[in-house]
């Protein structure tokens, strides 16, 4: 094996220090890449450790196994017995590779006198519950009797208080009488788990509709090796006593049985974190005893999987948010995107326009997306990867859409990122008519991106109907025309890419998040915009105005907030 110089310099300094300890390198590999340590503990039964340097020592720490059988047995210490030590590599270990070697050493000396203690054990264990529980899963499915049962359990946990009902749904592969479960879903209350997985793609297969069970267990309560329940009986008795007797396992099972055997799983929730059980016979008929097996759950619930269970009220507020969304272009999108991913609930997209495949540098859609509607495409995609959010596609022209559609109350606000004069000349017409009592977000970029901004009004608040965007607002004096011209009917397009539109359209999201949580007050008129260097690169000639500032480099930026009246009424009239 071909090694580098500075792996093996530190290699060979390492072996020579180790085999200065009388004693203490039991075998060592040919490359120098591993050595089996003496190392005599009460808390290793081998007797031994072995001194892992990885390929990019000493840019890499070294790692420390002891015995696979120490896993769930001591903290820290992984399925394949490597243990966690906690060392970083540093600076000086290219110098003194050594002292690397030394600290990794010490660290385990270290964990096995602290593992004498029990209760300091339990608490490390129970400070990183769910790796230690994943660690039991897989050391499960090397059992003789495993189940043939995926890894992860994907839950919805909408809903959950202390204890509820549920359902599970298992799809699973292979011929009749030789299937492998291959997903596994579960959902709290009513909530369907064969259409959440088909959802998030994960419904391939045969379905067989189950059910489950979901428990909370107390703050208080410490989740670690010494508490899993390893029989269907520990499992009932921990139901119980969680439940203070109001759930008695044996008696949900019974209610639930069918002449059909259904797959069953009981779900426990400790903080925001969500372990699961298998009730195996119900997934593999036929085979006995009956038992319990250990699943992984991983949560699919907006709670989780947009804020991790943070910022709850911000988040239960944007979840409320009905957002009308015109325009899915190349900053409607991923400004779409930016919403839904921020745990906005609710969002009707409108746009008329197809992808076509030279959108696709600058848009959030790609070419398997050409020649279907973006709207569409946008709505199917944010459904699939984003969890608990409701996006609504509408293909047709904004004008058309808002006449046929919008009434007072329809919305919680209404956001055009059209960029077109005649959408926010559409909405002065109907501002106090059909978006009667709807604030108002108008949102473009100028020519190459050099500008963004965002337009917001509120309830009482009124754009003219003569759209002062290019005089009042833009910051710059363009071109009749500065886009590429393509010989079609009137085609052609404003040359930015990619990064250009994404840092614009985060700009525009988050002043869109500040009106939804009521940080922002309005009405208000917030601006991205590029520095004077970024206007004299470009291939056509602009005359920016005086709020455009001199950076000292083309990729500057500065975000200023102005006051609306201030912008479309100059002259105080």
């Amino acid at each position: 094996m071909d090694r580098d110089v500075p792996f093996s310099s530190a290699a060979r300094a390492v072996d020579t220090w180790l085999r200065s300890e009388p004693g203490l390198v039991l075998r060592a590999g040919r490359e120098l890449d591993w050595w089996q340590l003496r190392a005599v503990h009460e808390l290793q039964p081998a007797g031994h450790a072995k001194l892992v340097l990885p390929t990019g020592f000493p840019g890499e720490p070294p790692e420390v196994y002891v015995s696979e059988d120490r896993c769930l047995v001591l903290p820290h210490v992984e399925s394949n017995g490597r243990v966690c030590t906690g060392v970083a590599s540093q600076p000086d270990d290219y110098a003194d590779p050594i002292g690397a070697v030394r600290r990794a050493l010490q660290a385990l000396a270290e964990l096995l006198d602290k593992s004498r203690d029990p209760a300091w054990r339990e608490q490390e264990f129970a400070r990183e519950a769910r790796s230690y529980w994943d660690a039991h899963c897989l050391q499960r499915r090397g059992a003789a009797d495993a189940r043939p049962v995926p890894v992860l359990m994907d839950a919805d946990l909408s809903g959950l208080a202390e204890v509820a009902d549920g359902a599970l749904g298992v799809f699973t592969l292979g011929k009749e009488g030789a299937r492998n479960a291959a997903t596994l879903v579960a959902t709290v209350g009513t909530q369907d788990p064969k259409s959440l997985a088909a959802r998030h793609g994960r419904a391939a297969g045969t379905h067989v509709a189950g059910h489950a069970l979901f428990v909370r267990l107390p703050n208080t309560f410490a989740w670690t090796p010494q508490a899993w329940p390893k029989s269907l009986l520990q499992l009932g008795q921990l139901v119980s006593q969680v439940t203070a007797g109001e759930v008695q396992l044996p008696a949900w099972l019974a209610k639930h049985k069918d002449r059909k055997p259904r797959p069953y799983s009981v779900i426990f929730v400790h903080g925001e974190i969500a372990y699961g059980y298998l009730l195996t016979p119900a997934v593999v008929p036929g085979l006995a005893p009956a038992g319990i097996f250990p699943i992984g759950v991983r949560r699919l619930d907006a709670d989780w999987a947009l804020v991790r269970g943070q910022g709850m009220n911000i988040l239960h507020r944007r979840r409320k948010a009905r957002v009308l969304l015109l325009g899915a272009g190349s900053l409607g999108a991923p400004v779409a995107e930016h919403l839904v991913r921020s745990g906005v609930g609710d969002l009707t997209a409108v746009d008329h326009e197809t992808m076509e495949s030279e959108n696709t540098g600058r848009h959030t859609l790609g070419h398997t997306s050409v020649g279907r509607y973006k709207v569409q495409e946008l709505r199917t995609r944010l459904l699939q990867e984003v969890p608990g959010v409701s996006v609504k596609a509408e293909p047709m022209r904004a004008a058309k859409y808002v006449q046929a559609n919008v009434q007072p109350g329809a919305f919680d606000l209404v956001v055009d990122c059209t960029a077109e004069s005649a959408v926010r000349t559409l909405l002065s017409v109907h501002r106090f008519g059909r978006l009667a009592g709807t604030p108002v977000v108008m949102a473009w970029v100028e020519p190459f991106c050099a500008a963004a901004h965002v337009v917001a009004l509120g309830a009482a608040d009124e754009w003219p109907m003569s759209d002062p965007a290019d005089q009042a607002v833009n910051v710059a004096e363009w071109p009749d025309d500065p886009r590429v011209q393509l010989p079609m009917c009137g085609a052609g397009f404003h040359q930015y890419g990619s990064a250009d539109i994404g840092q614009a359209a985060g700009f525009v999201a988050q002043r869109i998040l500040d009106i939804i949580d009521g940080a922002a007050a309005l009405p208000k008129v917030w601006s991205r915009i590029r520095s004077r260097e970024f206007f004299d690169s470009l291939p056509v000639r602009s005359e920016p105005r005086t709020v455009v500032a001199a950076l000292g480099s083309a990729s500057g930026a500065v975000e200023i907030e102005r006051n609306f009246r201030d912008v479309i009424e100059p002259d105080g009239n």
